[in-house]
């Protein structure tokens, strides 16, 4: 996947991240952290169009892309992920994610990533359970 990414210029993009999750896993074990990071997967995936590709990136990480999206409709789909996750417990456990994410044309992947990761520590350094979609990097 990384590799048709690397090619492409285009992005949409959101960066998951679920909230506290070492506590979690510290608390209840890796076994129930695991099956939450099932259940984010399956609310993010019944989240998104048939036509988007969303990617477990590493650990309690998630990246999405979006193809023919603006930016507006990319804040609607990243605002209705968070309501989508913190909505309903998940195994008796109030979970959250932050989001970072952009929206860019002629960007590479990895500048893309880099913007999107800033917007998702905006995030998380505002009180996570929350989302920030960040603007095209100037070069």
């Amino acid at each position: 996947m990384k590799k048709k990414w690397l090619k492409q210029r285009d992005f949409n993009l959101l960066i998951i991240d679920i909230d506290h999750f070492k506590k979690i896993n510290d608390s209840y074990g890796h076994e129930v952290g695991d099956d939450v990071i099932r259940h984010v997967a399956q609310r993010i995936n019944n989240s998104i169009r048939a036509k988007d590709v969303a990617v477990r990136w590493g650990g309690e990480e998630f990246i999405i892309t979006f193809a023919d999206m603006t930016s507006s409709q990319l804040h609607i789909k990243a605002k209705q992920i968070c309501h989508s996750i913190a909505s309903a417990p998940i195994l008796n456990l109030s979970i959250t994610v932050s989001i970072g994410g952009i929206s860019a044309t002629d960007i590479d992947f990895n500048d893309a990533y880099k913007a999107a990761d800033k917007a998702l520590y905006v995030s998380k350094n505002h009180g996570r359970n929350q989302y920030t979609i960040a603007e095209k990097p100037k070069k």
